[in-house]
Formats: structure tokens, sequence, C-alpha cells
């Protein structure tokens, strides 16, 4: 049996949603070697000017240490898929998880 990969460092897309009054994940990706996550990093455009759209670099623990401003543009281009979906996929997420914490 072969050890699972801990990732050193991840890279996460967010969505600051004003009409909702959430913060919505987009999706994200975690990276093996710190070469990898450096230069995953290192290849996000910073967005200049004001946008809803963010990415956060977190470490091995989750734990934020950079963000930036990015364009949708920008997440439809990492993640392959249209802003729409993207926001669509992750609104029903954050309402499935507030769901299941309002039950406990």
């Amino acid at each position: 049996m072969q050890a699972e990969k801990k990732c050193v460092g991840y890279i996460q897309l967010m969505f600051f949603d004003n009409i909702m009054n959430e913060i919505v994940t987009l999706g994200g990706a975690g990276f093996i070697t710190k070469k990898e996550d450096a230069a995953a990093w290192d290849n996000i455009p910073t967005f200049s000017g004001e946008s809803s759209f963010m990415a956060d670099h977190l470490d091995a623990s989750r734990d934020i240490v950079d963000s930036k401003l990015v364009s949708a543009t920008t997440c439809e281009r990492l993640t392959g898929k249209p802003i729409a979906k993207l926001i669509a996929e992750g609104r029903a997420k954050l309402a499935a998880e507030l769901a299941e914490y309002a039950a406990r």
C-alpha cells in the first residue's frame, strides 16, 4: 500500500457575493511540492481594480498566507468552467453546508 502524499499548499478561489452577503468557494487545487505550489501561485495574475473574486494561497494547514484579487476570467481559466456555473455550484454547496450545520 502506497502512502498518501500530503499537499504542501493550496490555492482556493473565492467569490464575495454581495447580493446574498456570503463568501462562496468556487474551487481550488492542492500541490505536492513547494516548487509546484509556488509556480501555480506566481502564475495567477492579480486583477487591478475592484473585483468580487479572490485567490487565497493556503499553507499545508490550510491557513491563508497570501491573497490577491482576480478576475472572473482568471477563475474560469483556472477551473475550466464558466463563472456562472462556478457560482451556482458554490452557492449550492454552501447552502447544503449551512443546512447541515443548522440541523445539528
